[in-house]
């Protein structure tokens, strides 16, 4: 069964939505009537059909805290769907380097709630990164970047960051060629019923727009792909 648009919040912002990801929670927005403010860094053409109630907002820097609350303003949850990139690479792209700016920015616009995607190799808050991510974010290049821009954030959270919020860290699988089915999620591996594989852009910014209404794993980092 397709989730209603009241499994949704009315309005979300969407920082990232030019990407992969963010174009698969949009494309859910739009058919489901959430209204949505897609945040990039530049282009704001690259974000198409935006309907009415619908807006897109340029903010260059995510440390700049006026330009996020301003962009923030009227919102009910903001959707995290930012990764490395070979443009992205400058720490006012990177969500590890302005947590700050963007809690202080949701404060201020009267927003709680965040739902922010990473990589499924990530440790939870608090606890050292595993073998598999430390070979990762050994290697050169956007790979080696991605992988360790995911893990900073995750020990961001560990000491502390957006502690007056209401956050998700989605650990998710995920990619272009993902299955479009419905992902579960779990704490933990030990007797979860999901696996390793990826599902959809779409399923799974459906699914991170229903957690954020949901609010079922709040400061916790679930576990999220496809079931067995």
């Amino acid at each position: 069964m397709n989730p209603t648009s009241a499994s949704f919040p009315k309005h979300v912002a969407v920082v990232g939505a030019a990407g992969g990801l963010g174009q698969g929670i949009l494309r859910v927005c739009r058919a489901s009537g959430v209204r949505f403010t897609a945040i990039v860094r530049s282009r704001p053409e690259r974000v198409a059909d935006v309907p009415e109630g619908c807006r897109v907002a340029v903010v260059p820097s995510l440390a700049d805290a006026d330009a996020l609350t301003a962009a923030l303003h009227g919102v009910d949850a903001v959707i995290t769907a930012t990764g490395v990139t070979a443009s992205s690479r400058d720490p006012s792209a990177l969500l590890s380097a302005n947590m700050d700016s963007v809690e202080d920015a949701m404060l201020l616009a009267g927003v709680e709630r965040i739902v922010m995607v990473n990589t499924l190799l990530s440790s939870l808050p608090g606890q050292p990164a595993g073998r598999a991510l430390r070979f990762f974010a050994s290697v050169p290049g956007t790979m080696g970047s991605g992988a360790r821009e995911q893990h900073a954030v995750v020990q961001a959270l560990g000491q502390g960051a957006l502690s007056s919020l209401r956050w998700t860290l989605v650990r998710a699988a995920t990619n272009a060629r993902g299955k479009d089915a419905p992902p579960v999620a779990s704490h933990d591996w030990q007797g979860a019923a999901n696996s390793w594989w990826p599902v959809s852009y779409d399923a799974m910014g459906r699914w991170m727009l229903q957690e954020a209404a949901a609010n079922r794993f709040v400061r916790a980092a679930p576990l999220v792909s496809r079931r067995r």
